[in-house]
């Protein structure tokens, strides 16, 4: 397969408002080779923009590739809500236009018709199951083009796509990247997305989790979590009154909600993610533990629907990935973000992995900050909002 150019300069791409730093792209060589293959797609069989879906795209160069390309009518499954807005922020500085693509949710109607389905596939297997019986609505001419960069792939993978979408054929590894090309069987039907659970005791409750998707840790407890939530209990930690508003902030699956809510039950339990898996999990974890009717589960991007001041307590275990790379930035942004939340005199409750050395940072961001707990991997501070 020969290469195709596209218009679009890939470098111009910026983040935002997901984390931006000089280490961070916003493209990969995974995307270039998913555009250079979908633009010979389109060219062999004659395909046109609504006969693309794009999944996993990220800061947009997937889709604005095509877009520069003449294609109109894409649509785009995103699950991190500051990647749809960086798609949008980058169609916009590129002047393509914005309705040339459509966002589109994770579910069966999002890929009835679509004929080529371009896929840049999330780093777990689980991700890739839970993804395949909505993808399976697809044509039955479907040729589905997958990819990642070679060091995240598993071959773990080949199984579910073939099971439930064709014969899986990879590609040459280019560049530190590899695609797999998955070719239409209507034969094949990809059981329900099932959504896994699990039953944990932790900090004095009995939780039940649900995880789906590209939801962090699934439905597992996430051992720096646990030993927050082991310490605030141990400690006999309590909001300043009742009737407290506690934000869950970076949710993921909703541990941290549903302990809340079950530990304090006048509390107002807020619990915020981008990651639309997590936003789902989070709900359905809330569920099951019979504390649906007290949290409130939102999708955003780092609480940014929340009004400043209008929290007591925030809770916060920070990821320290962007992607593939470790990188700190979306720590920093998350803290931020709390300081705007917190009212003045109120809590950051805070895990982290202790050789990254939060301290200063959170000092400085929030206020003074108290180390509540610390063992060989995890340290627990509490940080007053300065007023």
């Amino acid at each position: 397969m020969g290469t195709v150019s596209t218009p679009l300069d890939l470098s111009t791409l910026r983040r935002r408002p997901d984390v931006e730093d000089p280490t961070l792209l916003a493209h990969d060589a995974t995307d270039e080779l998913l555009v250079e293959r979908a633009l010979a797609d389109v060219a062999a069989r004659g395909l046109s923009g609504s006969d693309i879906l794009v999944v996993g795209e990220r800061h947009g160069a997937i889709t604005l590739s095509l877009l520069a390309a003449g294609l109109r009518g894409i649509r785009v499954v995103q699950d991190r809500l500051a990647h749809e807005r960086a798609l949008d922020a980058n169609a916009l500085d590129a002047a393509l236009p914005q309705d040339g693509y459509v966002h589109a949710r994770a579910e069966a109607n999002a890929a009835i018709g679509a004929r080529l389905i371009l896929w840049q596939l999330p780093r777990s297997v689980a991700g890739v199951r839970a993804a395949l019986p909505w993808l399976a609505q697809a044509a039955p001419d479907a040729l589905l083009v997958a990819g990642g960069r070679v060091k995240h792939l598993s071959r773990g993978m080949n199984a579910p796509l073939e099971a439930g979408f064709g014969a899986v054929e990879p590609q040459l590894a280019q560049r530190k990247s590899r695609l797999l090309e998955v070719r239409r069987d209507p034969s094949r039907t990809a059981r329900a997305a099932s959504i896994t659970e699990s039953k944990s005791a932790i900090g004095g409750q009995r939780l039940a989790l649900a995880g789906l998707g590209e939801a962090f840790g699934q439905a597992a407890l996430d051992p720096g979590t646990a030993f927050l939530l082991k310490t605030l209990h141990e400690l006999g930690y309590a909001p300043p009154h009742a009737d407290a508003t506690v934000v869950d902030l970076g949710c993921g699956n909703g541990t941290i909600a549903v302990w809340a809510a079950l530990s304090w039950p006048e509390a107002g339990v807020e619990a915020t993610d981008d990651s639309a898996d997590a936003v789902a999990s989070a709900i359905a974890s809330t569920m099951a533990s019979g504390v649906a009717a007290r949290v409130d589960v939102v999708r955003a991007d780092a609480g940014d629907h929340l009004a400043d001041g209008s929290a007591d307590v925030v809770i916060l275990n920070p990821p320290f990935h962007q992607g593939g790379t470790v990188h700190t930035g979306i720590a920093t942004k998350l803290m931020r973000a709390a300081a705007r939340q917190l009212r003045p005199g109120g809590t950051l409750l805070c895990v982290w992995n202790s050789h990254l050395r939060y301290r200063p940072r959170l000092e400085r961001l929030i206020g003074p900050t108290e180390q509540l707990a610390r063992d060989k991997t995890f340290t627990v501070t509490a940080s007053t909002r300065r007023g």
